[in-house]
C-alpha cells in the first residue's frame, strides 16, 4: 500500500510540475486516478474495517439461547436474563470494552403509537369473543356458576383465542405492559448508559430492562453490552428476538444486522428440534447478504439423556450418539430435497447432518459446581448423577463430563474457523483493492508515457513553420468540424440512449415478473374449526322443555386464505436493491462501451469529412477523452425501505392477506412508476447533456490549444525535447 500511495505522489508530483493536468484529464478519469490523499484514505478505510467478527444467535422464545450464549461468552454465568414472552426478548448486541456497561434504546413514540393501534384492534376481538362466550355460558350455566365466574371464564377464552394469532396478541401483550407501568414515555430518553463494576451488578440492573417483571421492560427495543471479556475481541454477538416481531421497527434492526453477520447460529431446543417456527427463521438467511457460516445448535441437550431409551446402561458416550441419532434423521427428513428453498452453500451447510449440540446448563453446574444455586441446575445435576453415576462419581469426573456435554470446545472450534475465514476474506479484499489500484496505476504511467513519447516523436519531426501551417488549415475547416463532430456525437449518443432505455426496461421487467411469481407462490389456504351457538327453540319456551337445552354448540370448519408475508418482503426488498444495482451496472457498463465507440466515431466522421491530412488522429482522440470525461451524466440511489404495511412476516390470514396484497399491490405500481420515471430520467438528462455538449466547438478549441502548445514547444525545441525526456526518465524510474 504505501509503495502504491508513493507512485501516486510521485506521478501526481511529475504532472503538476510540469503543468500536464489539463492535458491528462481524460486519461486521469478513465484509469479511475485520484489524488493521493484520496488514495490513502481508501487504504486506510480498507485496513481499518471493522474487522469484528459478527455473528448472529437465532431462535425461538425458549429455545435456550440466553443459556447457550452465557455458556459460550460468560461461561455459565447467568449474566442473560431469560426471556419468558416474546415482548421481553430484546435485541442484545454484546461488544468488548475494557468497562461493564449497558446502552438501553427505549422504543420511540411512533413505535408505542403503532403498539396502541394494535392493541385496540385487539380490544375489540376479545370483547366480540367474550361476549358470544358469555352468552353461551350463561345460557348452559347447570352448575350454577356465579357471574363473576362466567365473566372470568368468557374472559379466559376470549384472550385464549386471541393467543391463537401470535403477532396480534404480542401486541396486546406489550402495551397491557406499558398501560399498567408506571412510566411516562415522555420521560424517557431515546438512550440510557449503565456503567456497572462486575457482571453481578450488570445482571442485576439488566432484569429492570428485560426482565420478566422488569420496570423498564415493555419499553426496551435494544441493549447493547459493552463488556470486559476476552471472547468478545474482535467478537460482535447479535442476540435477536424471537420470530414475527410484531414491532416493525425492531424487526427492521435485527434483519439489518443479520444481514451483515459472517456466521449465523440457529438454535432449537432438542426436545422440539427444527420445527416449524425454525424453517420461518431460516427462510431469510442469504450468503448474498455476506453470511460465510451458518450452524444449526441442538440446545438443550441434557434433556435428552434422561429417557429411558437414550440412557441405556449408563454409558455417557453411548447415550450421547444414541441421542444425536433422531436429530440428525429430523435434520435429514427437513432439508433433504429442498435445494430449491435455501441459497446453495447454506443449503449444503444445512445438509452436512453434523448435528452441533449445547447444553448451558451444563456450564453452569460445571463452573459453579457444589455451590449451585439454581434450582434448575440443582435438578440436571441430580438426574445426570442418577442416570450416570460412573460419570458423576467425584467432582473431577463430573466437570469433565459437564464439559463433554456443553460442546463449548467444539464450538468454538466453529467460531475460530469461521475467524480466521474473516481475516482471509478481509486481507483478500484488501489485496484485490491492491492489485486494481496497482494495475490502474500502470496503466495511467503507460498512457502518459505514451503521450510524452507521441510529444517528442511530433516535435522531431515538426518545425515551427509546419505547425503555423495547420493552424491556418484548421481556420478554413473550423466551421465543418465543428458540425460533423456535433452530427456525430448527437447520432451515436442517440442510439445509446435508445438502446440503453431498451436493456434498462428489459431486465427491470424481468425482476418485476420474478416478484409476481413469488407472491403467487406463497399463497395458500388452510381449513379452521370454529363453533357456533344454535338457538334450536327459536324463541317457543315448549321446544326446549320437551327436547332439553335450547342451546346447542356446533363445529364448522372455515376455509380461509394464507400468505407467506415474510418470503414476499423479503423478495421486494431484494428486487429494490437489485434495481438499484442493475440501473447502476447497466448504465455505467454502457457509457463505458459508448465512450469507447464515440472516439472511434468522431475520428472517423472527421476523417471522412475533412480528409487524413488536416488533423492529427492522436491530437483528436486526446481532445475527445478530455472531453468526454468531462460529460456530466445523471447519478440515482433507491432506499430500500418498505412502507409499514408491507414490514410483516409469517402466516398472515383472512383480512391480513387482503391487505397485505392490497398494499403490496400498490407500492408495485408506485415503484413501476417511479423506476420508469426514473428510466426516462436517465435518458432524458443523458440526451440533454449530448445536445448541450457542443462536442464540434470544444474539440476544435481543444485541438487548437494542443497546436498552440506545440508551436510553443517548437520554438525552444531543444529545451522542449529535454524537458520531456526528462519526464519519460522520471516515469521509466518508477517501479511498481
Amino acid at each position: 500500500m504505501e509503495n502504491l500511495i508513493k507512485i501516486n505522489e510521485t506521478i501526481e508530483s511529475i504532472v503538476q510540475e510540469n503543468d500536464l493536468v489539463g492535458e491528462l484529464q481524460g486519461i486521469e478519469k478513465e484509469h479511475g486516478i485520484g489524488p493521493s490523499a484520496e488514495l490513502k484514505k481508501t487504504f486506510e478505510e480498507a485496513s481499518q474495517e471493522d474487522r469484528n467478527l459478527k455473528i448472529g444467535i437465532l431462535g425461538r422464545v425458549n429455545a435456550g439461547k440466553s443459556s447457550f450464549l452465557n455458556a459460550l461468552i460468560f461461561k455459565g454465568k447467568n449474566v442473560l436474563p431469560k426471556a419468558a414472552t416474546p415482548m421481553t426478548a430484546a435485541l442484545t448486541i454484546l461488544e468488548y470494552s475494557d468497562k461493564f456497561e449497558a446502552n438501553i434504546e427505549y422504543y420511540t413514540k411512533d413505535d408505542i403509537e403503532l403498539m396502541r393501534q394494535r392493541h385496540d384492534i385487539c380490544q375489540k376481538e376479545i370483547q366480540k369473543s367474550y361476549e358470544a362466550q358469555l352468552d353461551k355460558l350463561k345460557q348452559n350455566n347447570k352448575t350454577g356458576k356465579s357471574d363473576s365466574e362466567l365473566q372470568a371464564l368468557a374472559d379466559k377464552f376470549a384472550k385464549d383465542q386471541l393467543k391463537k394469532d401470535s403477532s396480534l396478541y404480542a401486541y396486546y401483550e406489550q402495551y397491557e405492559q406499558i398501560k399498567n407501568s408506571n412510566i411516562d414515555i415522555n420521560t424517557l430518553s431515546e438512550n440510557e448508559n449503565i456503567v456497572c463494576s462486575n457482571y453481578e451488578e450488570l445482571s442485576d440492573k439488566l432484569k429492570e430492562y428485560v426482565g420478566p417483571s422488569g420496570e423498564y421492560t415493555p419499553f426496551t427495543k435494544l441493549i447493547t453490552l459493552k463488556l470486559n471479556e476476552e471472547m468478545l475481541k474482535d467478537v460482535k454477538i447479535i442476540d435477536t428476538p424471537g420470530i414475527n416481531d410484531p414491532i416493525i421497527s425492531r424487526e427492521k434492526r435485527t434483519n439489518d444486522f443479520i444481514a451483515k453477520c459472517d456466521a449465523v447460529f440457529l438454535v432449537s431446543p432438542s426436545g422440539q428440534f427444527l420445527n416449524d417456527s425454525d424453517l420461518e427463521l431460516l427462510k431469510n438467511i442469504n450468503t448474498n447478504n455476506g453470511i460465510k457460516e451458518f450452524h444449526i445448535v441442538a440446545s438443550q441437550f441434557d434433556s435428552l439423556l434422561n429417557y429411558p431409551d437414550i440412557k441405556g446402561n449408563g454409558v455417557l458416550q453411548e447415550a450421547i450418539q444414541r441421542a444425536k441419532e433422531p436429530l440428525l434423521r429430523q435434520q435429514k427428513n427437513v432439508f433433504e430435497g429442498k435445494a430449491d428453498n435455501y441459497d446453495q452453500k447454506i443449503y449444503e451447510q444445512l445438509t452436512a447432518f453434523d448435528v452441533l449440540y449445547s447444553s448451558g446448563v451444563s456450564i453452569e453446574i460445571a463452573n459453579n459446581f457444589g455451590n449451585l444455586k439454581d434450582e434448575n441446575a440443582k435438578h440436571v445435576l441430580k438426574l445426570l448423577t442418577e442416570n450416570y453415576p460412573d460419570y458423576f462419581a467425584d467432582e473431577k469426573v463430573a466437570i469433565s463430563s459437564l464439559n463433554t456435554l456443553s460442546n463449548m470446545d467444539e464450538i468454538l472450534l466453529v467460531l475460530n474457523n469461521v475467524r480466521k475465514e474473516k481475516d482471509r476474506i478481509l486481507q483478500n479484499r484488501i489485496e484485490d483493492l491492491i492489485s486494481s489500484k496497482k494495475s490502474a496505476l500502470n496503466k495511467y504511467k503507460i498512457d502518459i508515457i505514451n503521450l510524452i513519447s507521441k510529444k517528442i516523436e511530433i516535435l522531431n519531426k515538426t518545425d515551427l513553420a509546419q505547425i503555423k501551417e495547420q493552424i491556418e488549415k484548421i481556420k478554413t475547416i473550423k466551421s465543418k468540424v465543428i458540425t460533423d463532430a456535433n452530427l456525430a456525437f448527437e447520432d451515436s449518443g442517440a442510439e445509446f440512449s435508445s438502446s440503453l432505455k431498451a436493456k434498462l426496461n428489459a431486465q427491470i421487467k424481468a425482476i418485476f415478473n420474478e416478484v409476481s411469481d413469488i407472491s403467487e407462490q406463497q399463497r395458500g389456504s388452510e381449513t379452521v374449526t370454529k363453533t357456533k351457538t344454535i338457538d334450536k327453540g327459536s324463541g317457543f319456551l315448549w321446544y326446549r322443555d320437551i327436547f332439553g337445552g335450547r342451546y346447542e354448540t356446533k363445529e364448522y370448519q372455515v376455509t380461509r386464505e394464507t400468505l407467506n408475508a415474510g418470503s414476499i418482503r423479503t423478495a421486494v426488498e431484494d428486487s429494490i436493491r437489485e434495481i438499484s444495482n442493475i440501473l447502476s451496472s447497466v448504465y455505467d457498463d454502457n457509457v463505458r462501451t459508448w465512450r469507447k465507440n464515440i472516439l472511434k466515431e468522431l475520428l472517423s466522421s472527421l476523417q471522412n469529412s475533412v480528409g487524413d491530412d488536416m488533423l492529427d488522429p492522436d491530437l483528436i482522440k486526446q481532445s475527445v477523452r478530455n472531453i468526454i470525461a468531462n460529460i456530466s451524466l445523471p447519478e440515482f440511489n433507491y432506499d430500500a425501505t418498505l412502507p409499514t404495511a408491507l414490514q410483516k412476516s409469517g402466516k398472515l390470514v383472512g383480512s391480513e392477506c387482503d391487505e397485505f396484497r392490497s398494499a403490496l399491490s400498490n407500492f408495485d405500481s408506485e415503484l413501476k412508476s417511479r423506476v420508469n420515471s426514473d428510466i426516462n430520467a436517465i435518458c432524458q438528462t443523458l440526451n440533454k447533456a449530448i445536445a448541450n455538449a457542443n462536442i464540434g466547438q470544444k474539440l476544435i478549441n481543444s485541438y487548437e490549444e494542443k497546436i498552440e502548445q506545440l508551436a510553443k514547444d517548437a520554438q525552444d525545441k531543444e529545451s522542449s525535447l529535454a524537458r520531456y525526456r526528462s519526464i519519460l526518465d522520471q516515469l521509466n524510474q518508477i517501479e511498481g
